[in-house]
């Protein structure tokens, strides 16, 4: 099978060179890499293509965007664009594993049932702190169960390996607002096609300049929350549409969780539009649902005691 890897890339110059030479050096080579450069202003596309050009690299191309896409539309137009039957989805500032893209097209290979398989991930920081997730107790290659709190993607993007049926099934549900990750995830959640593979393959740099860090500190606000419950509830509109339409076998544990899912939202949404007692008490059957169990007591704070 042919294996790509894509790169949503924008001002990564200070970063990018070691993740290159990371893919690079695989033990098992990729036939494709695409680094898609959304306009950066930094000389990022330069310095890719000199690493290209310096390593003679067969198959490795930078495409520079005419406009500035962001990089939900960059990362879900670049893995279309891609030509690989497997797909490893790629930051530009963490570093793989020597044996990661091995062991995982080794996985899917072995496996056909899997349409997405993530690793475990080594987190690390600049003070050298460093952390495996999310699954460190785990041995073995298993699948991914489905819990109520299905919003919680996992892991990172950066850990995945796609098959090409899934990348050509997210056309029909991918959505501006929807980051790639996130739709791929549930996706093959939903129809168990989701598959973990608990080696830390992927070193994942924390650093406060990334765009996850800083799309998480922008959610701490009333307004935010609340224009990420109405794309929730979208999200879990889509799901359901997907179980019904495309879903074989028993979908009805499936159902179930979107149909709380969906009422769980919608309490969510009253307690912010009347930001009262009895809303935030009428929450409690649904604290399940939530990411994380501290985002339930999360909203009083915002609610109360922030207030904006």
């Amino acid at each position: 099978m042919k294996v790509s890897v894509v790169i949503s890339a924008y001002n990564g110059k200070q970063y990018i060179e070691e993740q290159l030479e990371s893919i690079r050096t695989q033990t098992r080579s990729v036939d494709e890499v695409l680094i898609a450069d959304d306009c950066s202003t930094d000389g990022t596309p330069q310095l890719v293509q000199a690493f290209i050009d310096r390593h003679q690299l067969t198959g490795w191309h930078v495409e520079v965007n005419q406009e500035n896409k962001g990089w939900r539309r960059n990362f879900m137009e670049a893995l279309w664009a891609s030509e690989g039957d497997l797909v490893f989805s790629c930051d530009q500032d963490d570093r793989w594993d020597p044996k990661k893209v091995e062991l995982m097209v080794g996985a899917m290979t072995a496996h056909p049932e899997i349409s997405i398989l993530a690793s475990n991930y080594d987190e690390f920081y600049p003070d050298g702190k460093h952390q495996v997730g999310p699954w460190p107790k785990k041995k073995a290659l298993f699948e991914v169960p489905l819990t109520n709190n299905y919003m919680l993607v996992k892991a990172p993007g950066c850990t995945y390996c796609v098959r090409r049926s899934l990348l050509n099934l997210a056309k029909d549900y991918w959505k501006p607002d929807y980051p790639h990750d996130a739709l791929l995830w549930r996706l093959g959640l939903f129809s168990h096609g989701l598959y973990a593979l608990p080696q830390p393959l992927h070193h994942w740099r924390k650093h406060e300049t990334s765009a996850f860090a800083k799309e998480s500190r922008d959610l701490k606000t009333i307004g935010a929350k609340k224009a990420w419950i109405k794309v929730a509830q979208t999200i879990n509109e889509d799901m359901q549409d997907y179980v019904k339409e495309r879903v074989s076998g028993d979908t009805e544990p499936q159902l179930a969780v979107l149909e709380k899912n969906a009422k769980w939202l919608n309490r969510r949404q009253r307690f912010y539009n009347q930001q009262t007692i009895m809303a935030g008490l009428n929450l409690l059957p649904y604290w399940g649902c939530y990411p994380r169990v501290r985002q339930y007591p999360g909203d009083w704070y915002l609610i109360f005691v922030k207030k904006k």
